[in-house]
């Protein structure tokens, strides 16, 4: 960028210039700013304009935040005529808060602010756009004569060697005289030539730069003593510091740090007396206040509006061969745990699902749980009981889905320590008292399905190991016994049938296959146990793992990473794919492209409370990357169906940011009407670009549309201050108005039944129905049958006649997702 704009945090810069116009905004706290020898105290709100070469001095008399400005003025006299020859006043004090000019640079600097940290294609241009409409209201309200105070052109030099001599040298014993030496000077010269042009004489300004140094060490440090910090920052004794320290702050030393430690509730945060960048989150939500504020009209202004237009263009020739789609999607569908499925509300979403858009399988956890009643022991003696099992597996089937078991967790009168649990309810993780037990569990569970559903049926079926032993959170035993469990699992159910199909741990995309995996596939491969097909699970969460991998690769037994590691989301709008390329590639480095690759869990999010689960958002980035990986792998497991999840204590309100695709009471979100539109596409694939898929399919045609928006940089590092109950659309880049034209050519000829299908906003997105309605806590029966009705989409019915070709135009707003069918119409 060709000017600063930066966000800080303030405790004490000392006197100084730019070549630059400065500009300070206060979000909050107070400053005490002096301007040759002005003093200026700026508070919430405040706008201070500092004009270039003019020596000033900033001084933080409260924990505060302040967003900066630093605009050279090579690059104003690029813009503005003349510009060199204006004087601004310091708009503080010249102009109420409430005066429209000032509201409205309030409102464009907060708005440059946001495009800098959220960014965005052309957020550079946005961003000078703005400064310059800054600078036309400054021009137009906040001009005055010239005043004395800048210093003097042909100075500078010589100042600035000074100065910088200071900053180097300011712990030792500088003297007036050394520097008068340095610089060929008298010390009546240099003593006169300095007060005039820093507006302090010598010894204040080295005085000054010491406390600045003091200072930022006595914040950093909550130990040391004073009377040392003083001595390494250049006084003569603790005397001299407090006297300086109080005549700025008006407090002691020790008053003043432990007013920041209540301030700052003792974060370790970098407090250096210049300014410095620090957690914005909190900048950024008083930012977003101003940017929501209306402003007054302003005469012969224009402020452009942040939101685009994009047109997208393109054919599609319905003449050529398509390419034949598995919808390998549809292959798999997640819930909760075993548990839940006996549900009355999570059967009811199943039948809902499976109604709307068929899957092949479900996969769930907790087969052993406790809740389940599979295995109890009296006098050490193990007992068997399948009841629960049975009606879970009777009921699934009965709507066409087959089980996809994850084995595990453990029951806990065989656990080695029954106190190892995860999620609110309590599944038990440990590793077995014994694993001659675990695997006569296995042998009982796998010949009662078969006795009760037949070979011929089961075999169908899919047995996942162990989920995700990487983290400690699933599995907190040493990789030696994990494979222990793995090979008696594995050679257990293969010696019941060999038809049966075993399957590896699933294991996140996004923790190195070289480490535990590795080690694991060499492990079955030398005990003739290689599964019979690869589960991963992807969330585009980032570990941050240090030295762990070699540690790991020196020590198997230490394969543990905790939750803690993963310290943001991938900025990578188009992450799941690459991610998925990069394991076909390490399956076919490693001799494993043979087996089936089914995704059992993904997500935008790990979070059950990331609360853009619950919008618009998540239709369009289901419809990216379903339409986007089509028949990549094997499956892809959503996670999850339902909000009513028990890894959680259920949450009172119903647009809780669950990872569900239907809530609580049974509304279908935007995402769950995105697979709907998804589960009408047909079986060939005609086109195919970012923004939209053309298929074919019994002599009809389906275009879906789509407009996705990626996080911005702040939400992937984890800031989501600006995301609450009611508003939770704020943290997206490259927000535009999708428009996509598409010239359709090769369709036979005569009349065609045109139906779009729209999620929107207004129509398909539940959550944003509830907010229109104000957001009610409580919500009646009348009420959800109101947010049911909203969850259904837009709709459009229209007769077209095609000749040669057809255009197709879908116009999107941000995370919309659009649905057109042709089907051709007959004559009766």
């Amino acid at each position: 960028m060709p000017f600063d704009v930066a966000l800080h945090q303030v405790n004490y810069v000392p006197n100084h210039w730019h070549n630059s116009i400065e500009i300070i905004f206060v979000l909050s706290g107070k400053l005490m700013v002096t301007i040759g020898g002005n003093k200026q105290m700026l508070e919430d709100g405040d706008i201070l304009l500092i004009n270039q070469s003019h020596v000033h001095e900033v001084v933080g008399l409260t924990s505060n935040i302040i967003a900066t400005f630093l605009i050279p003025m090579h690059y104003l006299k690029d813009h503005v005529q003349g510009i060199d020859q204006i004087y601004f006043n310091s708009l503080n004090g010249h102009a109420p808060k409430s005066d429209e000019a000032y509201e409205w640079i309030r409102r464009l600097l907060a708005e440059i602010v946001q495009l800098k940290y959220k960014k965005g294609t052309v957020y550079q241009l946005d961003m000078q756009v703005r400064l310059l409409s800054v600078f036309t209201l400054l021009m137009k309200r906040f001009t005055e004569k010239p005043v004395s105070g800048a210093m003097n052109e042909k100075y500078k030099d010589r100042m600035l060697r000074i100065i910088t001599y200071i900053d180097d040298h300011y712990k030792e014993s500088i003297t007036l005289q050394g520097l008068a030496d340095l610089e060929f000077l008298s010390v009546p010269y240099l003593s006169k030539f300095f007060s005039e042009n820093i507006g302090l004489n010598f010894q204040s300004y080295l005085t000054s730069i010491r406390l600045k140094h003091a200072v930022e060490e006595l914040l950093r440090d909550d130990y040391s003593a004073i009377a040392d910090i003083a001595f390494e920052h250049g006084f003569p004794n603790a005397k001299s510091f407090y006297a300086a320290f109080k005549s700025k702050y008006h407090l002691t030393p020790n008053e003043y740090r432990k007013e920041y430690e209540q301030n700052t509730a003792r974060e370790k945060r970098d407090f250096s007396t210049s300014y410095t960048e620090f957690n914005q989150s909190s900048a950024l939500s008083i930012i977003e206040e101003y940017v929501k504020q209306p402003a007054g009209s302003i005469p012969n202004s224009s402020i452009p509006s942040m939101a685009s237009l994009t047109t997208v263009s393109g054919t599609a020739d319905l003449l050529r061969p398509g390419k034949p789609i598995r919808h390998t999607w549809k292959n798999l569908i997640t819930i909760g745990k075993a548990k839940e499925g006996l549900h009355a509300d999570v059967q009811q979403h199943l039948r809902y699902v499976q109604l709307a858009c068929p899957f092949r399988y479900v996969r769930f956890h907790g087969i052993f749980d406790d809740d389940m009643r599979v295995y109890d022991e009296v006098l050490g003696e193990p007992r068997y009981h399948f009841r629960l099992i049975d009606q879970l597996f009777d009921f699934l089937l009965s709507i066409g889905l087959k089980p996809f078991v994850e084995l595990g967790f453990m029951p806990s009168q065989m656990a080695a320590d029954p106190g190892q649990t995860v999620f609110y309810d309590g599944g038990c993780v440990s590793p077995p008292t014994s694993n001659e037990r675990w695997c006569e569990l296995i042998g009982h569970f796998v010949r009662h399905c078969l006795d009760r559903y037949g070979l011929q049926e089961v075999s169908q079926w899919r047995f996942e190991f162990w989920n995700e032993p990487e983290l400690d959170y699933f599995w907190p035993g040493t990789e030696e016994q994990y494979m222990e469990m793995y090979l008696g699992t594995y050679q257990t159910i293969k010696s019941i049938s060999d038809r049966l199909q075993v399957g590896a741990p699933g294991r996140l995309l996004t923790v190195p296959y070289e480490g535990f995996a590795a080690r694991f596939f060499q492990r079955c491969k030398e005990n003739n146990a290689t599964p019979d097909f690869i589960p991963v699970h992807y969330y585009p969460i980032i570990a941050n793992l240090g030295l762990k991998q070699k540690r790991e690769t020196e020590e198997h037994d230490d394969i543990h990473i905790k939750f803690q590691d993963f310290t943001a989301i991938s900025g990578d709008p188009n992450y799941l794919n690459k991610l998925l390329l990069e394991e076909r590639d390490l399956l076919k480095k490693n001799g494993l492209h043979h087996l089936p690759v089914h995704m059992t869990e993904w997500n935008s999010t790990s979070d059950h409370r990331e609360l853009t689960n619950d919008t618009l958002y998540k239709a369009a980035y289901l419809a990216k990357n379903i339409t986007e990986n089509l028949d990549l792998i094997d499956s892809f497991g959503y996670w999850v169906l339902s909000d009513n999840i028990e890894e959680h204590f259920a949450d009172k309100d119903l647009f809780h940011g669950g990872m569900g695709l239907i809530t609580q009471y049974g509304i279908p979100k935007a995402a769950m009407r995105a697979y709907e539109l998804l589960a009408k596409l047909g079986n060939l694939l005609m086109e195919q670009k970012e923004g939209y898929i053309v298929t074919s399919g019994n002599g009809e045609y389906q275009m879906l549309t789509y407009n996705y928006c990626h996080f911005d940089e702040l939400f992937t590092a984890g800031d989501h201050s600006l995301h609450h109950l009611t508003s939770r659309y704020h943290r997206f880049k490259d927000e535009k108005t999708l428009k996509i034209e598409l010239v359709l050519t090769g369709m036979p000829k005569g009349k065609y039944r045109v139906t779009r299908t729209k999620i929107t906003k207004q129509q398909g997105s539940p959550y944003d129905a509830w907010v229109e309605m104000g957001a009610p806590e409580v919500l009646h029966q009348e009420d959800l049958e109101y947010l049911k009705a909203r969850s259904t989409p837009e709709r459009c019915v229209e007769i077209i006649e095609v000749t040669e070709s057809t255009l197709l135009t879908s116009l999107l707003e941000p995370h919309s997702v659009e649905l057109i069918e042709l089907k051709p119409v007959f004559k009766k």
